[in-house]
Parts: C-alpha cells; structure tokens; sequence
C-alpha cells in the first residue's frame, strides 16, 4: 500500500472547498456551481496573495495598508492627498485611516497639513523619510509581483486582468440595475 502524499494547508483547503461546496450546493435550485467556483477561487487567491505581500512588506514594518497609504502619497506629489480621498483611494482595510496615518507621522513617513486652498482640509504628504523607504523598498516589491504572477503568459495576465475588472464593474453595478421582469405568458 502506497502512502498518500502529504497535503499542504493550501491543497487540504482547495480539496474541501471543491468537494464540499459541491455536494452542499446541490440543495440549493439557486446554486450554480461556475459561479460558487469563480468567487471562492478569486477570495483565495487573494488570501494568499495578500498574506504572502504581507508578509514581505512586514519585513519592513510596515502593513499593507500603510504601504498603500505611502504609495498614493508619494504618487499625490508636494500637494499630498486630503484625508477623505485616502479611503476612496486605499486598496486594501478602509479601517481608520487617521490611525494609519497617525502610525506612519509617528515613524517620521508622514506629515499633516492644512491645505492651501481650503485651510478645513486636512492633508497628508509623505516625507523624504518616507519616500526613501519607499524606494528600498519598491524594486523587491515589483520583483515578488513579477514572481507571484510568473505562472502567467502576457496574454494571460492580459485576460484575467480584464476579466476581473469586467467582473469588479458586474459586483459594482449589479446592485443599481433592475432585475428583468418575467415575460407573461
């Protein structure tokens, strides 16, 4: 008798979500697996994205959400960006953007100031601290991107990217449209 080869965590997890969810969806009239498969594949996917980019940018004390934060800012120039947008902005947690920034004006990468055409705005620019951080740590950063995605053809990375954002706009605009009403017969 031949011994089952180990299963990581990442394959014990894809098994039970493609094993079960199957067989659970199937008391459901309204289950389409394609489209069960679609989501639970994309959230994973970008469970482990995220924890593996975490895990590289913690290398440098700072989260995600920061990272983020201080790339919208080195890209905002001299202006900065006005608190308010930072939310709109952030591709990762929402989560109090004033503790984010007051974290990162603590470790010297941010600053706070009024803005110069409505002094009720409160605006934050990154600092040259926080710009060299960020140019240490960008070449690494472009280079796991390149490694996370080295699976894929150009023409691939090409169609997921376009068929997630034509599925981000079906989740963005979905809600605001009216549902087709049923043909009477």
């Amino acid at each position: 008798m031949t011994p089952k080869p180990k299963q990581t965590a990442t394959d014990k997890r894809e098994i039970y979500y493609r094993d079960r969810v199957r067989q659970h969806g199937q008391r459901y009239r309204q289950f389409h697996l394609p489209s069960v498969e679609v989501l639970l594949n994309l959230a994973y996917t970008y469970n482990v994205t995220a924890t593996r980019l975490a895990r590289a940018i913690g290398k440098h004390g700072l989260s995600l959400s920061s990272f983020n934060l201080l790339m919208i800012l080195s890209r905002s120039g001299s202006e900065g960006c006005p608190l308010h947008e930072i939310g709109e902005l952030l591709l990762v947690s929402r989560a109090n953007i004033t503790g984010l920034v007051d974290s990162l004006e603590r470790k010297g990468l941010v600053e706070r100031v009024a803005d110069k055409r409505d002094r009720r705005v409160r605006v934050a620019r990154i600092t040259r601290t926080g710009e060299t951080l960020l140019e240490s740590i960008l070449p690494g950063h472009y280079l796991e991107l390149r490694k996370i995605c080295s699976g894929l053809n150009n023409a691939e990375k090409a169609s997921l990217r376009d068929l997630l954002t034509k599925l981000r706009h079906s989740v963005q605009f979905s809600q605001n449209k009216k549902r087709p009403r049923k043909s009477k017969k």
